[in-house]
């Protein structure tokens, strides 16, 4: 291995997360290794889109639509070649909005060989991340244009709020040498626009500073990295010796679209047993959705608001209550302080949290299917020697009891171990808190013999995810009308102008 290969490796995603990270996780990344199999398939379209836009800029030109194309087709020559309808619409979108953006700005792609990492000898280090469209300007200046195509995290106001815009400018300064350089970040699925000028010393200072401020957290961090259970571990390719998983391993063949451990969670299992192809759109090529759920929207304000009532205070506070409720500008609405007010009836008295939207993981060692099951869950409660699961709803109930649902099932069996641990009887708690919902379903509270059964029913449900060969749509009108692909996906029963939905911009730090 070539002595600059050997070197740790920092990306913008290990720099933003040095200090959240699983320790064990992050020296991994850092110092490289093996890892199981884990193909990104985020680059598909990246590859594909950016392919078009530099043949596109090979010259000075301004862009047109004729040069994206191939990219919307089936044309099996051109660069959409083995990308799914859904990819193209998406990319459609982009081409719609990267010649909106930049149709009156001629450029020249400079090629500076940075799809590769950097080196840095000083720092002894290489420095990696996504550049993509570096390029000269009809007046001679220098522009970097950064293309989001998954509605990812949006900048509130300066593209330097992101990390990977800010590594990104760092590994161009030999190239922009004293001048000022554009930095334009564009969502292309979204339209949205980020632009400002990088000038003077100061700037660059300023982005170096914060790079080697981030550089010493993450080396501190894994001289003695320690590994912790939470969300890392549902994307975490290291777990081969994992004390947190001892029973994991190495898995995965490079040709497989899937990865070597398939991670699963009760939201992707139910979206799997709805439709095969919804699931392979969302958890396995991470295609943006064309469509909103607006059944969704209040759940999820619901959930916010009770994690920061319990997290900064108490349910039965009215005053903190209303607080939080103006803060998040609820204080008007009515449906919210009702479910509050049933939840206050409902919730454990006297409890000791565990905590609130937290994360636990369970991996399971198979030769053929092994997998990390993931859970998040809305609330832990101690209490009467039990540990308490809370799972709160604002929708209808679909069962009478808790134990028949499947989302219900995985939780405990994730959870299982932490019971046993804590010497706590384990329960599953569905809290309804809409006003028509008069009886809440019975909790569940599972023994060991339901434990074995849950660990062969994800086996068995991983088994089939990976035996899948077509990922067909459903094709039925009542799965269809809330799916997020509806308006893209070639076998929804439900067609119409995709409504790309609306993504929040990033807090000031």
């Amino acid at each position: 291995m070539a002595e600059s290969q050997a070197l740790p490796k920092v990306t913008p995603y290990l720099l933003r997360r040095a200090d959240s990270m699983c320790a064990r996780r992050l020296a991994r990344e850092y110092e490289g290794g093996d890892r199981s199999h884990d193909p990104v398939h985020r680059s598909r379209m990246r590859d594909a889109f950016l392919a078009a836009a530099r043949d596109a800029h090979a010259e000075l030109r301004v862009p047109v639509a004729t040069d994206f194309v191939d990219l919307t087709t089936a044309d099996l020559a051109g660069h959409g070649a083995g990308l799914e309808p859904e990819e193209r619409a998406v990319l459609n979108q982009a081409a719609h909005w990267y010649v909106q953006v930049f149709g009156d700005r001629a450029a020249r792609w400079e090629d500076l060989g940075l799809d590769s990492p950097t080196v840095s000898p000083r720092r002894r280090l290489r420095i990696g991340g996504w550049i993509d469209l570096p390029v000269v300007t009809a007046d001679g200046g220098f522009e970097l244009r950064q293309l989001d195509l998954w509605g990812g995290r949006v900048p509130f106001d300066d593209p330097l709020d992101l990390e990977a815009v800010r590594v990104a400018v760092l590994r161009l300064a030999r190239w922009v040498g004293d001048e000022p350089l554009r930095v334009v970040w564009v969502d292309l699925v979204h339209g949205l626009v980020r632009e400002r000028i990088v000038d003077g010393d100061a700037d660059r200072s300023t982005l170096a500073e914060w790079f080697d401020e981030r550089v010493t957290i993450v080396r501190e961090r894994t001289a003695e990295p320690e590994a912790t259970m939470g969300a890392d571990c549902g994307t975490c390719n290291f777990v081969a010796a994992c004390p947190v998983h001892p029973t994991g391993a190495h898995y995965g063949r490079k040709r497989d679209a899937l990865p070597g451990i398939l991670t699963v969670t009760p939201t992707g299992l139910d979206t799997w047993r709805r439709c095969a192809r919804e699931w392979r759109d969302a958890y396995l090529y991470g295609i943006p959705s064309s469509d909103t759920d607006p059944g969704t929207v209040h759940g999820q304000q619901m959930h916010d608001v009770l994690r920061v009532v319990h997290e900064q205070g108490s349910c039965r506070d009215d005053a903190h209550v209303d607080d939080v409720l103006v803060a998040h500008g609820f204080d008007t609405n009515d449906r919210m302080r009702g479910e509050l007010a049933r939840h206050r009836s409902r919730c454990p008295d006297p409890a000791e949290a565990l905590g609130h939207e937290i994360t636990r993981a369970r991996f399971l060692r198979h030769p053929h299917a092994p997998f990390m099951a993931t859970a998040r869950l809305d609330a832990l409660w101690v209490h009467d020697g039990v540990l308490d699961a809370r799972d709160y709803k604002t929708g209808q109930v679909w069962s009478e009891r808790v134990a028949d649902d499947a989302q219900a099932r995985l939780q405990a069996w994730v959870l299982a171990p932490l019971a046993e641990q804590l010497g706590l009887r384990l329960r599953i708690t569905f809290e309804h808190l809409a006003a028509e919902v008069i009886d809440d379903p019975e909790p569940f509270e599972p023994d060991p013999d339901d434990l074995v059964a849950i660990g062969e029913e994800l086996r068995h449900e991983v088994e089939a995810i990976r035996a899948e060969a077509t990922f067909a749509g459903v094709g039925d009108p009542d799965v269809c009308h809330r799916c997020r692909y509806r308006s893209i996906c070639p076998d929804s029963a439900v067609q119409g102008v995709p409504m790309w939905p609306v993504v929040e911009e990033e807090a000031p730090a």
